[in-house]
């Protein structure tokens, strides 16, 4: 792991920045707005990993976590979803990740669903499959209380 990662939340200021990282990575999901709570990670002031929180559709959903491949396996995805996990607390929380990231997603307590989860969520997955994306809709519910 590289010691001079600097694992922050962005500032509102840092927000473009993030948006053009995803870019140069070709995601292609909805783009950074101001109310997203987003993570980064800066290796020597470049931004080489973003992570964020949204509110969409009254849910809390955790989106668009990317590395720079050069730097990926080396626990920077690691350290954003850390600090994305404390910025979730208790809340009850959904991502969409690809299959092969289960374990990573449980890492933050995340667990594959397959029952009865919300209409977005479901709508959602179904698009991404439908795409032929080998994704999986992943909850976290530990700490959340009814």
């Amino acid at each position: 792991m590289k010691a001079d990662i600097e694992i922050a939340v962005a500032e509102k200021h840092e927000l473009s920045l993030a948006q053009a990282f995803y870019e140069s990575r070709g995601y292609g999901g909805a783009p950074i707005v101001s109310t997203d709570l987003v993570v980064i990670a800066k290796h020597q002031g470049k931004i080489v990993g973003v992570g964020r929180l949204c509110q969409e559709q009254d849910l809390l959903w955790l989106r668009g976590m990317q590395v720079s491949p050069e730097l990926q396996r080396q626990g920077i995805g690691g350290q954003i979803l850390r600090r994305l996990d404390s910025e979730i607390g208790g809340r009850w929380c959904c991502c969409i990740p690809y299959s092969h990231l289960i374990e990573f997603y449980r890492l933050a307590r995340f667990e594959q669903t397959h029952g009865n989860i919300p209409p977005a969520l479901s709508l959602r997955l179904s698009g991404y499959l439908e795409r032929g994306l080998s994704v999986v809709a992943m909850v976290r519910t530990t700490g959340v209380t009814a």
